[in-house]
């Protein structure tokens, strides 16, 4: 074969592959489908705990007035079957008795001071939005969606057609009654009837105020803790993981990309999360907060198994929503340790971006035991609080069972011992001071 053919097929070939060549080009079709963006990683959580809202929402205390005398409970396992039963209930008829209410007295009224009244308070730590158990109630009509309330008083009735609800908030005397169109179970009987033998007597210590009126029994425990890693939180929370930077300083973890910073302080076992572009200026209502703050939690696996159960605890005037860690429905505060410095989940939002994610960075692993031991009762409480020159009963707003979580004499153990905790005014807590008073229970390490 002549060179010059050879030449010829060759520069054909080229050619034709060169046609081809451009011909996928000007018929080519990108991919334009969008591409998922998220403030988390889905498929990197901590844990697969998820939680709805009514299981983080939910009644810490119980009380039964009954015509002058109030009887009550902490138990979690009653309070978590009244309340499931509750938020099944058909409500309606739903009207404003606040003028009512007042003019007969607030206090008396919500007291049960008044010798014809008999009813079932289920207290809540905070006022809860009712638009917070949008979707998981039947207690929505078209105007109770401004319903707020901090507890939920149920009059005791034989006459099923008759049976009413009042939401109450407490420090805005602001009642809200409703019609229970569903019938009562039997549960609600047993509860008014066996109160004043299975439940503690209360007593008031002011005119809002109810302690018990005897030593109050409560456990103190001990668990074995664990401790997440920084690493964990960088997978769960930035978009691209592979993209972050890792810093050391000192006992801090400094994870960073472009606009977003995690920090792990290990020596307060503590997480703080933030995002400083976000603008938290910016008023959301209460409701729609708590359920944004419930779901950022379930997509990256923040609640966390075992003894960690956290529930709703308040929402403060810069707007951060507190989540506290609960144990045997008490409220775990870190009052005296220098090791725990934090026992709530705490998360601050611009719009409907998180701006603020603040938690513990241990985790309690496993139950080692338990030992009875017993609070002060309400007359102690009231001569601690009047012998202590810190404190003014008129600063106080309420006083309840709570944990202080204290280092053992090993690392991996901490000490749950029962106080008396105290909110004031002023929106801080604190443990009241009862160090002469013999307590009794565990204090140190494994024995």
């Amino acid at each position: 074969m002549k060179m010059e053919t050879v030449k010829s097929i060759i520069l054909t070939i080229l050619v034709l592959i060169s046609i081809f060549f451009t011909w996928n080009i000007w018929t080519y079709q990108p991919d334009y489908s969008e591409i998922p963006n998220s403030q988390y990683v889905d498929n990197n959580p901590l844990s697969d705990v998820t939680r709805k809202a009514y299981d983080v929402i939910a009644p810490k205390q119980i009380l039964v007035h009954e015509r002058g005398n109030h009887y009550g409970t902490y138990d979690q396992d009653l309070i978590y079957k009244l309340w499931q039963e509750m938020r099944k209930w058909e409500l309606d008829n739903f009207r404003n008795v606040s003028d009512s209410i007042k003019k007969n007295g607030f206090y008396r009224w919500v007291n049960g001071e008044s010798e014809d009244d008999l009813f079932i308070s289920l207290i809540f730590s905070d006022t809860v939005p009712i638009s917070a158990l949008a979707g998981e109630t039947d207690w929505m009509e078209k105007d109770t969606y401004n319903i707020k309330f901090d507890r939920i008083m149920i009059p005791y009735t034989k006459d099923s057609t008759e049976q009413k609800l009042y939401f109450v908030d407490f420090d805005e005397h602001y009642v809200i009654q409703a019609k229970v169109k569903t019938t009562l179970s039997k549960t609600w009987n047993i509860v008014y009837e066996s109160a004043k033998k299975d439940f503690a007597r209360f007593v008031f210590i002011n005119e809002s105020i109810l302690l018990p009126e005897k030593s109050f029994p409560m456990r103190g425990e001990l668990y074995f803790t664990k401790f997440l890693l920084g690493d964990q939180f960088k997978n769960a929370l930035f978009n691209n993981p592979s993209y972050v930077k890792k810093d050391v300083n000192g006992t801090e973890y400094i994870y960073t990309d472009s606009y977003r910073q995690l920090v792990i302080i290990e020596d307060q076992a503590k997480v703080l999360y933030v995002n400083p572009t976000i603008d938290q200026s910016l008023t959301t209502d209460k409701g729609k907060l708590i359920l944004q703050s419930i779901d950022f939690l379930n997509a990256h696996g923040g609640w966390i198994s075992g003894y960690n159960d956290y529930k709703y605890f308040t929402t403060d005037e810069e707007q951060k929503v507190y989540f506290r860690l609960t144990i045997n429905n008490y409220p775990v505060f870190a009052f005296t340790d220098s090791r725990y410095t934090i026992t709530s989940i705490i998360q601050s939002w611009g719009n409907t971006e998180i701006e603020l994610y603040q938690r513990p960075l241990f985790y309690l692993d496993d139950f080692i035991r338990g030992e009875e031991t017993k609070l002060p009762s309400a007359k102690e409480v009231l001569a601690a609080i009047q012998n202590d020159s810190t404190l003014s009963m008129d600063e106080i707003k309420q006083i309840f069972p709570a944990y202080d979580i204290q280092l053992s004499s090993r690392q991996d153990i901490v000490y749950l011992q029962p106080v008396w905790g105290i909110e004031l005014s002023n929106g801080r807590y604190r443990m009241l001071n009862t160090k002469n008073l013999e307590l009794g229970g565990i204090h140190d390490g494994l024995e």
